[in-house]
Formats: structure tokens, C-alpha cells, sequence
């Protein structure tokens, strides 16, 4: 009965933590999810004009996908490193609020980075490409999208609090563990169903 009561009180201090947390930042994440969605549809629209072939592909993460060497872990360590700079540059912007701006743009970029990359594999695969691209890269990538600005508003909080207080209950090495550690799973879990399951492996299947 106890064991139910302290799993029931946690529940609610989840719960009550994450609506306080919406609440708090609400506008933060319609914004975000707004210019998202136009990095997303933009990415999509550059990519279906842009006529890119095997040829002409410049970007390196479909370098892998195009050549279908994903049967190895290079592309994770790649993305690793990525998110690792990625979620510093988003805390660094959080320190002023003129840097705020940069670091939604980056996190919107990366959605465009999403579509236009989905959109290719879609062009150079057909149908194997449109699976790959709906059931492996497109829902990480909205995972990790989502990861992203969650980590973002909190360091926004924390120096806000930081600012006003000279305190604050959010540690920022341990928030950036946190959120690596949650990326890294991702990221890993991402990396075997793409080498398990690729443009190229559903082609043949």
C-alpha cells in the first residue's frame, strides 16, 4: 500500500511538473512549433525543386544513406558529436535574451534539415525510400526535435531564475547529461534500425 501511494505521489509530481512546465512556456513551444513546421514544409518544397541527384548530393548524413554504407556506427558517432555541440550552443543561447532567436532558428533549421533529407531518399528510393523515411528517420528526427526545445525552455528557466534569484533548482551538468544521455539512446536506436532496415535493404526485400 505504501509502495502504491509513493508511486501514485511521484505520478503526480510528473504530472504536476509538466503541465507547470507547458504553462510556463507556452508560448515558447508555439513558436517553436510554428516556425518548425515551416523549416519542416520548406525543407520539403527546396527538395522536390531542387531536381538533386546522387550526383549532386552535398550533404553528408545522405552521403551514407546514398551509398548505403550504413552497416557501420560512423554515422552515429557523427550525430553524437552533433547533439553534444548542439545542445551547448543551445545553452549558451539561453543566456540572453537576444540569443533566444538563434537557437529556435537552429531547432527549426534542423527540421528543415529533416524534410529535405526524407524528401531526397523519397526521390532516389521511391517506395523503399518513402518507408525508411516514414517509419525510421521521421519520427526520430520529431523525437529528437522534441527533446531539443524541451531542453531549450529549461535552460531558458534556469537563467531566467538565475537572473532574478541567483539561484536555481535546474543544474545545468546535470540537465546536459540528462538530455545526451536520452539523445544518445535515440541516436543509437535510430543508427541499428536504419542499418537493419534502409532505403537499400527494403529495395531488395
Amino acid at each position: 500500500m505504501n509502495k502504491s501511494y509513493a508511486f501514485l505521489c511521484k505520478y503526480s509530481n510528473i504530472k504536476y511538473a509538466c503541465l507547470a512546465n507547458f504553462k510556463k512556456n507556452k508560448i515558447f513551444y508555439i513558436i517553436c512549433l510554428i516556425l518548425c513546421l515551416i523549416g519542416l514544409f520548406t525543407g520539403i518544397f527546396v527538395a522536390f525543386k531542387s531536381g538533386i541527384t546522387v550526383s549532386t548530393l552535398n550533404d553528408y548524413n545522405l552521403y551514407y544513406y546514398t551509398s548505403l554504407d550504413l552497416a557501420s556506427f560512423g554515422l552515429f558517432f557523427t550525430r553524437l558529436l552533433s547533439y553534444a555541440c548542439f545542445l551547448i550552443i543551445l545553452s549558451i543561447c539561453s543566456l540572453n535574451v537576444f540569443l533566444v532567436p538563434i537557437g529556435i532558428v537552429l531547432i527549426a533549421y534542423r527540421t528543415y534539415l529533416a524534410g529535405f533529407n526524407c524528401c531526397i531518399l523519397i526521390s532516389l528510393f521511391g517506395v523503399s525510400g518513402a518507408i525508411t523515411s516514414i517509419i525510421i528517420i521521421f519520427p526520430f528526427q520529431l523525437i529528437i526535435t522534441f527533446l531539443l526545445i524541451l531542453y531549450f525552455a529549461l535552460m531558458i528557466n534556469r537563467a531566467e531564475q538565475k537572473k532574478k534569484f541567483g539561484y536555481c533548482l535546474i543544474k545545468f551538468w546535470k540537465t546536459y547529461l540528462i538530455f545526451f544521455a536520452i539523445l544518445t539512446i535515440v541516436n543509437l536506436l535510430e543508427t541499428i534500425l536504419l542499418i537493419v532496415l534502409n532505403a537499400g535493404t527494403i529495395f531488395v526485400l
